[in-house]
């Protein structure tokens, strides 16, 4: 098949779906995709991802390219496309994972001096509350359950427990909310 014109063998693999016709293709022109590839991308990996997409791009339109097709420059055209792409899709997943984590290191922080201004606070009213109000606060606060886990963990009904976790709070919530 090496002597047979690419145009012959594009035609047989649209109209057959011969694989030798394809392969013969794919034999005569993956060193210029490649190294158009890895000339865009300077990655080798990159390089073979793109060499692969063109020839999968080539066996889906195949039945569209017409016989007068210059088919390496087809191939050119294409490979220098998708990597253009492929390195436009890189930089934004590179950036979207920069931001997320930029964005976790912030959120970490602010928690952290929340927590590091919040906790003496919360230290200093323990005492002050009655004892079964400051139980259940330290349970709700610490744990975090529901008001009627905090219920069940004092022997309390749901609607007491919410009570006494909820009156440390008008005299004392401020710290959370102006902290926040």
């Amino acid at each position: 098949m090496t002597d047979v014109p690419d145009a012959r063998l594009l035609e047989q693999f649209a109209r057959n779906g011969s694989e030798e016709a394809f392969a013969a293709l794919v034999q005569r022109h993956i060193a210029l995709v490649h190294s158009v590839a890895l000339r865009h991308t300077a990655n080798a990996q990159h390089a073979q991802d793109i060499t692969q997409a063109v020839f999968v791009i080539l066996a889906r339109k195949a039945g569209s390219l017409g016989r007068r097709t210059v088919l390496p420059g087809w191939l050119y055209h294409t490979a220098r496309l998708t990597a253009a792409n492929l390195q436009r899709a890189e930089t934004s997943r590179v950036r979207r994972e920069q931001e997320a984590f930029m964005q976790s290191q912030l959120e970490e922080s602010v928690n952290d001096a929340l927590w590091r201004e919040l906790s003496p606070q919360l230290d200093e009213a323990m005492p002050v509350w009655a004892r079964a109000n400051a139980d259940a606060l330290g349970v709700a606060v610490f744990s975090e359950p529901e008001h009627g886990e905090v219920g069940k963990f004092l022997g309390l009904a749901k609607n007491t427990a919410q009570k006494r976790v909820s009156r440390p709070w008008k005299n004392y919530g401020h710290f959370l909310q102006n902290a926040a």
